[in-house]
C-alpha cells in the first residue's frame, strides 16, 4: 500500500514537472523560498490559556511556482513544519511534520500587486505516527508583491486520523494554520510580450 502511494506521489510530480517543460518556452518559472509562523490554537479559541501553543510553532518551505498565465499559477509546496502539542505534563512536545502538496493559484488582478486565492491537495507524513502518508488539504490566501515576495495565510487539514504514539507526543488537532512569507527567484522566464507578438 505504502508503494504504491510512493509511486502515485512520483508519477504525479513527474508529470507536473513535464508539463513545465513543455510549456516553459511561452511561460514563467519561479522558486519560493520562505519561512512560516503556525498559528496556536488559542487565537481561535479563547478557551484555551494563553501560555498553551498548541498547534503553534513555525516551520521552512521550498515551492516552486509556474505561472501559466497573468492570473493562473500552479505550484509544488514542500515543507517542513513543527507543531506543538497540546500541554499534558511540564515536558513540552512537538510533531514534526512533511507535506508534498500541488496546488493552484488564481489571482484577481494583474497588477503588480495581486491578492490569490488557492487550494492545495497533497501528502503530509507526521513523523514518528502513523499512518506514514496522509492526504491533506490547504485552503490558501495570500498576496503576491512585484512578483518577488509572497505573504499567504495558509489552512493545512490532515484528513485521515493520526494515530499518536503515547511514548513520544500528546496530541494535536490534525491540521495547523501557517503564515507564510517566501522570496521568489526567477528561473526562467520568455513569456511572449505583445511587441513581439506583433513585429512576427
Amino acid at each position: 500500500m505504502l508503494r504504491t502511494i510512493k509511486v502515485t506521489v512520483f508519477f504525479i510530480l513527474l508529470s507536473f514537472l513535464s508539463t513545465i517543460c513543455a510549456l516553459s518556452q511561452k511561460k514563467n518559472i519561479r522558486l519560493n523560498l520562505g519561512f512560516q509562523v503556525n498559528l496556536p490554537e488559542r487565537v481561535l479559541n479563547s478557551e484555551i490559556q494563553n501560555f498553551n501553543n498548541k498547534n503553534g510553532g513555525f516551520g521552512f518551505h521550498i515551492t516552486p511556482k509556474f505561472n501559466y498565465s497573468d492570473k493562473l499559477s500552479y505550484a509544488i509546496n514542500m515543507e517542513y513544519s513543527i507543531v506543538t502539542e497540546n500541554y499534558q505534563t511540564d515536558n513540552i512536545g512537538s510533531f514534526h511534520i512533511l507535506s508534498f502538496s500541488p496546488a493552484v493559484n488564481y489571482s484577481f488582478t494583474n497588477f503588480k500587486i495581486r491578492p490569490f486565492i488557492g487550494i492545495g491537495v497533497g501528502c503530509y507524513h507526521v513523523i514518528f505516527h502513523k499512518p506514514q502518508i496522509n492526504i491533506g488539504v490547504r485552503p490558501i490566501i495570500g498576496v503576491s508583491i512585484y512578483d518577488y515576495f509572497d505573504l499567504s495565510f495558509e489552512y493545512n487539514k490532515i484528513i485521515a486520523d493520526i494515530n499518536v504514539n503515547p511514548d513520544v507526543n500528546g496530541d494535536f488537532d490534525n491540521y495547523y494554520i501557517a503564515i507564510k512569507a517566501s522570496f521568489s527567484i526567477g528561473l526562467f522566464n520568455t513569456t511572449i510580450t505583445k511587441n513581439s507578438q506583433k513585429r512576427s
